[in-house]
This record gives structure tokens, sequence and C-alpha cells, in this order.
């Protein structure tokens, strides 16, 4: 039938015979000019992305109320925008089809990057033109006219091209009265992947003129035009500013369209497209995949429908096991050779190739990552504004340099860290066979994050969050970062970075900072100094034993302000003895009751530094200072206070201050004399059993009336009640050589003070679970029958 045919062109499904006559060369030479694959029918883009049954569904409606004048009636331009992969191609698709089905689409123009003919504005006018010749066979002969006129027309500027071919056309028809006669005809204009159109200046030549014609012949021009794209920056202004501005509606691809919804749905359906189509039906599982396996696909997708048409495009393989391709997608089977994600991959090549700076890029992404994607307590994403100044950059820069991907990051608010639109952008980024050229190695941004930190820590700019973020952080970096061992421009860092003369500045700007107690003892000197004992830098023993004689030297000069004094041998030798290791919190109250001044123009408590590298220490003749946080302070986990304790107990690190018997002598005096605290219960027996000989200490035990004013314990009572029998007990024996007749120990669990004490302990008040709160006394009849009384209790 058709070998007798001549001019016939075929577009689409339908047949047009052009019997060419004197308008055959001009409309031959439009052809030509076209890009037939643009058109949202064409052969060429052949199963092209549309919306599956049921979604978007809300998205369709907004856009048909728009073009039917539902809202925004006024406005003629609507632009739908979304981040890379949102789904807007297969929306517009969707979308134009439904138009063309009731004769209200005119042109459409579908851009792609990767088609010669489809990623510039060469054809796009002749291909609006041919359609409008197409559709409104009244525009047939102006058009025709125009190119015979002008032959040159397809190589003069796009302007002079849009004008001759496209706008007069359309204003020649609007003066004969066509668009208001009555007679439908197709109104709607739709332009895909506008930032798909090579050069922001060509998208921008393109808005430009087709709103000042809008503008300009408004009246008699009634078209609707939608207009799909990523949200460039470029484009973001010229939809922000006149005429453009004034004329558009805006729709966002966000979460109030729900996408979450929408993809699960889509996920769900082709899964069981699968377990009915694929050869390997027969060996699916009814329960594949699980709703589980399902919400996290969901998840992953971040509302974006690519990666799930990705995800289904891999699994759906005709030849491979639909279970093992799933897998694969989980992490649970190796990769091999096969290539899941590879359109995904090419879309944030593509979207990478065009940034100017990629090593900077990839520099700030990378930071943002590994403050974002980690469990590490320590480490947590900083806001643009902060990420600038923990990177030492000019202020802005981050989204001056990020402004090529908008479509797939938003740092948009200085107030809030950078935002990957994608999960699946960031495994894209971490994963060097995916990304290539743009890989990011975690390791190396850590060790990017370790020098910041120590740059943070040595400017000590206490105006900014940087030397909190340092101090926070800067381990939990370095123990992240790469292979340390040839590291020696890191290690060089690490060797003068001023850690612990700083620390006391960032530790008083916690005063007010809240420690819950289930929460990790932030880093400090020890946990600094225990790191470099057992780092992997070379010479290591060499940092360690540098920063330890900095701290050291911290420690001896803050107990030189301190007079001599019973209360400063009681809590070198608490810390010494490290008595409060069992302790999972000491009340703050303690330090300042077990304190003394022993001169009224100095202000002395209890020397707190000793016990937390948190609890800073009051200098002579300053103000009492409020301890950082109120209430109790944890001790457990906390690695300082073994530091502390290796340095009192080493005479060539302490000086005058190491710990000897007369030092247990003289705190063992204080604790008998002063108010007592449950620590005390191990201090003080811990004490006697070190101390020596002290004509004052035997008096005060041997005296007939001894009472401690003990708190009730609050776990191993009965123990606790006979080590502390018998360590009085033994040290009479020791240096006394006897024992008072009948000697007793009145103890004190009352709220009230007693002088006489007459009743003997009961076995509730030595049950750990008694409530008895009263004054009584303890006889040798509370030895146990060994008289074992020296063994270390067992902890609750």
């Amino acid at each position: 039938m058709l070998e007798h045919l001549n001019n016939v062109l075929i577009n689409g499904g339908t047949y047009i015979e052009h019997h060419y006559g004197q308008s055959s060369e001009a409309i031959k030479r439009l052809l030509e000019a076209s890009s037939l694959g643009a058109l949202h029918n064409s052969g060429e883009r052949f199963d092209p992305p549309k919306c599956h049954p049921n979604t978007r569904t809300a998205v369709l409606k907004k856009l048909m109320d728009w073009f039917i004048g539902e809202f925004g009636w006024d406005d003629l331009v609507l632009w739908l925008y979304g981040p890379a992969g949102a789904g807007k191609s297969a929306i517009a698709q969707t979308f134009a089809e439904l138009c063309a089905k009731e004769n209200v689409l005119l042109p459409s123009f579908f851009f792609s990057r990767s088609d010669p003919r489809r990623n510039n504005e060469k054809n796009f006018v002749a291909t609006l033109s041919y359609q409008l010749w197409f559709h409104v066979t009244e525009s047939r002969p102006i058009i025709e006219a125009a190119i015979n006129n002008n032959p040159a027309i397809f190589q003069l500027n796009f302007d002079t091209q849009f004008r001759t071919l496209f706008l007069d056309p359309l204003l020649q028809l609007s003066s004969s009265g066509r668009f208001t006669s009555g007679k439908p005809f197709p109104n709607l204009i739709a332009i895909d992947g506008l930032d798909e159109c090579d050069g922001a200046d060509v998208q921008d030549t393109i808005l430009n003129i087709i709103s000042n014609a809008l503008q300009h012949h408004r009246s008699a021009l009634p078209f609707k035009i939608l207009i799909a794209s990523r949200p460039e920056y470029h484009l973001t202004i010229s939809f922000s500013v006149a005429p453009l501005h004034a004329l558009t509606s805006r729709l966002a691809l966000d979460d109030t369209y729900r996408p979450d919804d929408d993809i699960r749905l889509y996920l769900t359906d082709s899964f069981r497209d699968i377990q009915k189509t694929h050869i390997m039906r027969a060996h699916l599982p009814d329960s594949w995949p699980s709703e589980e396996d399902i919400a996290k696909l969901v998840a992953k997708s971040s509302g974006q429908f690519i990666y799930a048409t990705t995800v289904i495009r891999y699994v759906s393989a005709p030849r491979r096991n639909p279970l093992d391709r799933l897998s694969v997608i989980q992490g649970i089977l190796p990769v091999n050779d096969d290539r899941p994600y590879a359109q995904l991959d090419a879309l944030y090549i593509n979207i990478l190739s065009d940034v100017e700076d990629i090593k900077a890029v990839l520099r700030i992404l990378g930071m943002a990552f590994i403050l974002t994607n980690n469990t590490n307590h320590n480490i947590g994403p900083l806001a643009v504004n902060d990420l600038e100044k923990f990177m030492r950059l000019t202020p802005g820069t981050v989204q001056l340099l990020l402004i090529d991907l908008l479509s797939v990051v938003d740092a948009s608010d200085h107030n809030k860290p950078i935002k990957f639109l994608h999960a699946s952008f960031s495994d894209f980024l971490i994963d060097p066979s995916r990304s290539c050229q743009f890989f990011i190695d975690p390791s190396k941004r850590h060790e990017d994050a370790a020098h910041f930190c120590i740059s943070a820590i040595g400017l000590l700019d206490m105006a900014t969050p940087l030397p909190r973020l340092a101090y926070q952080s800067l381990l939990s970096h370095l123990r992240l970062a790469g292979p340390l061992q040839d590291n020696a421009t890191l290690r060089e860092k690490l060797l003068k970075v001023p850690y612990v003369q700083h620390w006391k500045f960032y530790a008083l700007s916690l005063i007010d900072k809240p420690l819950m107690y289930n929460e990790p003892p932030p880093e400090d000197p020890g946990m600094f100094l225990e790191f470099l004992q057992t780092s992997e830098f070379r010479q290591t023993e060499e940092l360690y034993l540098h920063h330890r004689s900095i701290l050291d030297q911290k420690l001896r000069d803050s107990l030189a302000l301190i007079p001599m004094s019973p209360c400063l041998d009681f809590w070198t030798t608490v810390c010494a003895g490290g008595m409060l290791k069992h302790y999972p919190q000491v009340p703050l109250l303690a330090f300042g009751i077990l304190s003394s001044s022993s001169t009224p123009d100095v202000s002395v408590v209890a020397p707190g530094f000793l016990v937390s590298a948190f609890l800073d220490r009051i200098e002579a003749g300053s103000e009492r200072r409020r301890y950082p946080w109120k209430g109790a302070y944890r001790i457990t986990g906390n690695l300082y206070p073994r530091m502390v304790k290796e340095f009192l107990n080493d005479p060539s690190r302490a000086g005058a201050h190491a710990i000897d018997q007369s030092t247990y002598t003289t705190a063992a005096v204080f604790a008998a004399e002063g108010e007592q605290w449950n620590f005390m219960w191990e201090a003080f027996t811990f004490m006697l059993s070190k101390a020596g000989y002290s004509a004052e200490l035997v008096n005060l035990l041997s005296q007939e009336n001894l009472t401690f004013n003990l708190g009730r314990p609050y776990n191993n009572v009965r123990h606790r009640v006979q080590t502390l029998f018998g360590a009085v007990r033994d040290y009479l024996l020791k240096f006394k050589g006897s024992i008072p007749s009948a000697f007793k120990i009145g103890l004190n669990w009352a709220e009230f003070q007693r002088d006489n004490i007459s009743d003997c302990f009961t076995a509730e008040d030595l049950d750990d679970d008694g409530s008895k709160w009263r004054v009584f006394y303890i006889d040798e009849s509370i030895l146990p029958s060994d008289e074992d009384t020296r063994e270390p209790a067992g902890r609750k």
C-alpha cells in the first residue's frame, strides 16, 4: 500500500500525506531543523518514564487544576521543580499524554542531556513551530511563508527564530480571531528538563524570551506553559524576578505530596509483577519481599523515584535470579561484576561533571558526610555557617561552591546542616567502583577534620563553637582517620597542639551545660593521653610523655595555689588511692563541706581538678565559682582520675605533693574529725590501713563515745560496717597495743545529733533492704567468724 505514496510523513501513529507544491521545500526544511525525538509521543523516546498507575495523583490533579483555572488562573506559567530523580519527567510525560487525549496539548519539548538534538536550543524553536503547523491548520501558510521569505531562518539566533516561526504566527492567528471564534484549539505548551539544555545562559535566554512574549502579548495569547526542571540556582533567580515572577505558579516536588506513599505503592506493585511474570516466579516466596524490605527501600529512596525504578529494573532482569539481585541491593551478597545502580550513577556523574571546582566541592561534601553519617556521639552535623568556620572558609563559600548541586544537596539555610537530598547520593560518593574520580574517602575526610580540630584548639576563639567542637571530636576523628604510622604532618601537629594548656577555658565554657547521668563523658586530657599512649603514630611514647609532662606541670601549678592543709591531704589521698572508682557519682556538695581555708583572705575549696578535668579549682583571691553541673558529677568511665592517681603516687612527677605514709596519716585524722559522706566508708578505712602513728589519731579512736556521723551505705551495708570496725580496731592494736574494754563505735544514721547511744545494732540495720535511719552502736559481735574484714567488698 505504501509503495505508491510519495512525500509521506509518519508522526507517531499518524500518517500525514503531503502533496508538496510550492510549500514542499519549506516543510522539508522545517522537519530537518526539528527534533521530533523531543515530542511527548516520539518513537525515539520509546517507553518514556511516566507515572505508575495510582501514583502522583495529587500532583497531577494540581497541574490539571492550574490548567483549567481552579487555582492560579491568572498565572500563565507553572514551574514544576524538584531534585534530580524526583520524577519530574514522568509527571510531565503523564500530564502531556492526558492533555493530548483531550486535544489541548499544542507543542511539547522534552530536553535530554545525552541527546545532541535535544540538549541545546538549536532545534527547539523549529520543533515548536512544526507542532503548531501540525495541530493548527490555519498556521500552515503563515509558517511556510516565513520560511520561504527567509531561507536562512534556521541559522539565525534564538530570538529571531522564536519571533518568526512561533510568536508571529500565533499573533497573526490571534488577530484573525482564531482564538476567540469558539472553535477549540490546543493551548498547553509543555517543556520538560529545561536544566538539561546546554548552558545556563541559553536556559535563561529561553525563559526570558518566552516570558517577555507572554508579558507583552498576554491578552492576545491564551496559552499556558508548563516548565519542569531541577531548581538550579540561575533558574530559581529567573523565576523569582520580573516578569516571570508575576506570571508563574510554582509546584515543588517535596514531602507535601507524600512521595513515600507513591514509592511504596510502585515498589509493591512492581515486585508483585515480578512474582507473576518472571521466569523464576515458581521459586519466589509469597512473602517476598517482606514489608520491612519494602520499608527500607522506601527510606533509601529519600522521596526520589529514580532510586526505586533503578532497583526494580535491576531486580527484574529476566536472566537473573530476583532473590539474589535484591540481596545485592541490600548488601547481603557482593556486587561482583554487576552494576545495579548504573542509571543512578550516570545521573550523579553528569551532575558532578558540571561542577567547576570539583576538588573543593568534594572536600565540603566529604566533611558534611562524615559529620552526618556516623554513630559516634562526639561527632555531629554542623550548620553551614559553623562548617565554614570549622573548615576556615570565607562566609558564603559553601553556598557558592555547591550552587551547581542544588538538585542533590541543599545548603540554602546557613543555620542548618547541608542536606543530602538522596540517601543514595552519599552511597555513590563513598563507593570508588561507582563514583570513580568523584570518590570521597571517609578516612581522609576524618583526617582533614582532625587537622581542623587541632587548629581550632590552637586558636581558642571562645566566641565561636569551634573549641567545644574540637575538644569533643578530635579523638574520634583521629580514631577514624586513615593509617597514622607514616602521617608525619598530623603527628607534628599533635605534638604541638596546646590541648592541655587550653583545656581549662573549654571546661569553664561548660559550666552551664548539664550532663545527663546516662550521657557518655566528654573527651578530656585523660582520654587524650590514653589515646597518645596507644596510638599507631611513630614514636608514640614521645608524643605521650610530652603531653603528660604538660599535664604534670599544670597539676603542680594548681596544687601550689592551695595552702597545705589536712583537707588537701585528704583529697590527694582519695585520688591517689583511686577510692572514687566504685562510685558512679559524687555529690558536689561534698567538695564544699569537706574543705577548709587556712587563711581568711583566700577562698579555697577541695581541689576538684584532681577528681575531674571538668571541676576547676578556685584561684587565690577569687570569688567562689559555681561548679559545673549541679547535683552530682559522674566519675565512672573517666580516664582522667587514673592519670591523676599515677601522678600523685610518683614523687618524680608530683614532687612535694606526692603521697606517702604521713599524708595518709593526716588525711585519716581529717576524715575522723570531719563530716562524713557515703564514699567515706571506703576512704576512711583505706586511709587507716595506710596511715602511720599519730597520737592525735590514737586518742580520737580511743575515746569512749567514739561516733561516726556516716550516712547509711547504699549497698553492702553489713560488709562496710564490719570493715570500718575492723579497721579502727586494727589501727589501735597496731599503734596502741590494745583496745578499750567493751570497745564499741557509735553510728549516727539519723538526721539529728545524739550524745547517748544505748541501742546496739539489729539484723535489720545491716540489711541492704533495711529502711531504718537511726543511731546505734556496734561492737566486736559485728565481726564475721573468720574476722576477715579486709577483703574488698563486691559491688552491686
